[in-house]
């Protein structure tokens, strides 16, 4: 894999936003020449990150995530399956961080029975079902709240993430590859996860099955932080090896 540059990270945080964007427009936002932005939109493209188009650069069709309420629906029961699993490791009084993910909201439902839980998260999804419930606190991250999912990311996101120590953090990621680790496809849930990553005792990782070698843009983690995976099919040899058996767990 081409190690990606900071400038061409924020190339990619553009292109989350705008899908698609000239070659000029790039430079003069970035404050680079012209044939900057073009070497950068070729080794982009040579990683499979982006797509060259004439003048310009685009998300390839199969790195856009589709819409939230669409990615509730896709492999539904393969994310309860996780979710329950996932509730099962949790005990009453936990201190847990849950992220926006999709198969975060299942598991969020799969916790109303938990007692004096302490929650933080970064999605109104998740405060919500929970904040009322069974003696429970939820702590709720501040910034710009994102339309496609309720979810909060930024700066003020970053901050809030570091001021909080957690026994497990349930984390969902868009992308887990064999060399690559857990990757995602948007800059600021990336860092926003990284934030969360050293404040925890234990990392969990749900991913259903489809995000097995998918081709995620910015680097979360590598797999030797994570401390288990809990997952709808057992991954392929390679994956299995790099992570360790003991560390995956199958719904």
């Amino acid at each position: 894999m081409i190690k990606q540059s900071k400038r061409q990270l924020e190339i990619m945080n553009i292109l989350q936003a705008q899908k698609s964007c000239s070659v000029i427009e790039l430079a003069e936002k970035l404050g680079v020449s012209d044939e900057t932005i073009r070497r950068d939109i070729r080794q982009l493209s040579l990683s499979g990150a982006a797509e060259k188009i004439h003048g310009g650069v685009m998300l390839p069709q199969s790195s856009q995530e589709p819409p939230f309420l669409r990615r509730l629906q896709e492999q539904r029961e393969e994310k309860q399956r996780i979710a329950k699993l996932s509730a099962g490791l949790v005990v009453d009084g936990d201190v847990l961080f849950i992220d926006n993910g999709s198969t975060s909201c299942y598991f969020a439902r799969e916790l109303i029975s938990h007692r004096n839980l302490t929650i933080l998260t970064n999605s109104t999804e998740v405060a919500r079902e929970l904040c009322s419930r069974n003696n429970n606190r939820v702590f709720m991250a501040g910034g710009e709240i994102r339309a496609d999912d309720s979810s909060a990311f930024g700066p003020a996101a970053v901050a809030f993430a570091r001021q909080f120590t957690t026994q497990k953090a349930f984390i969902s990621m868009g992308a887990i590859h064999a060399q690559k680790g857990c990757l995602d496809f948007d800059l600021a849930e990336a860092e926003f996860k990284r934030a969360v990553i050293p404040q925890t005792e234990n990392v969990i990782v749900t991913a259903d099955h489809t995000k097995f070698g998918r081709a995620g843009i910015v680097k979360v983690c590598d797999l030797a932080e994570v401390d288990l995976l809990i997952t709808d099919q057992m991954p392929d040899r390679d994956l299995v090896e790099q992570l360790g058996p003991d560390r995956i767990k199958v719904a």
